[in-house]
């Protein structure tokens, strides 16, 4: 595969952004008290859409 070493790192990022957001969207949130119920969900939903983008874009170990 030609793009296989940019997409395991354009995974590894979204994958990170993804942990980013959710320790500082959610935990961040929680612990101000500003959490609101369409806030999290939001943020939930956003995290778990970059995890499976991120998922996706890894490319699979090749058997060799």
């Amino acid at each position: 595969m030609k793009h296989e070493d940019r997409r395991k790192e354009l995974g590894k990022m979204l994958m990170d952004v993804a942990k980013y957001l959710a320790t500082v969207g959610l935990i961040g949130s929680v612990l101000t008290n500003s959490l609101t119920i369409y806030g999290g969900v939001a943020i939930t939903i956003i995290v778990v859409s970059l995890i499976l983008i991120a998922f996706y874009i890894i490319p699979p170990k090749r058997k060799v």
